[in-house]
């Protein structure tokens, strides 16, 4: 697949990665640079003494970096497409590099499991029941846990009110936020809200 540098920019999370991306697209901040049929790769240097081993599968496009970052894809991966689609020439046609060949044949399986998960369902009956089973079960399973969640609000609300709004400031920081204290499926110590006599 091949994309300008509008739609490579149209990929990116968010607008500072796209910025950061693009100052990356330059040939001095890549070196081991290569593309095949089906990929593209190379290694940038970050903050770090290791360089970070960043591919592109063009049939996605899928990206893959070794950077830290948890945004997807990370300024490196759009950096690297960028170059590409602004000098193509830098990318000469090369074997893949080991880390990219298993990287993509990985996808592959996956992508096949998947694909083969999909075609026994459809041709199964018995497949395609159990499968909307589950999928019952794991709706069935978040909306009672929106519902707890729900009631535990609505309790916390009444116990906020029942003294009246006007308390609200005189309670310790810690009572007006423990409603929000914790994970959702973790349970909670709801705290007794003293009435303040008339």
């Amino acid at each position: 697949m091949t994309l300008d540098a509008n739609q490579i920019l149209a990929l990116a999370p968010d607008p500072a990665s796209a910025k950061a991306g693009s100052q990356l697209a330059a040939a001095r901040n890549w070196s081991n640079l290569g593309s095949s049929d089906a990929a593209l790769w190379g290694e940038c240097q970050g903050s770090g003494k290791t360089p970070y081993r960043t591919q592109i599968d063009l049939g996605g496009p899928a990206f893959k970096c070794t950077c830290p970052s948890r945004k997807f894809p990370c300024k490196h991966g759009l950096g690297l497409y960028l170059l590409r689609a602004a000098e193509p020439a830098l990318f000469g046609a090369a074997e893949e590099p080991a880390w990219v060949t298993d990287w993509l044949q990985g996808r592959q399986v996956r992508q096949d499991k998947k694909a083969d998960k999909a075609a026994a369902i459809e041709a199964s009956p018995e497949a395609a029941a159990a499968a909307a089973a589950q999928a019952r079960k794991r709706e069935e399973k978040r909306e009672d846990k929106v519902s707890a969640g729900l009631v535990e609000l609505q309790t916390w609300l009444h116990d906020l009110a029942r003294p009246g709004l006007l308390g609200c400031d005189r309670r310790p920081y810690g009572r007006r936020t423990s409603c929000a204290a914790g994970p959702p499926s973790a349970p909670r110590r709801q705290h007794a809200v003293p009435v303040r006599p008339a």
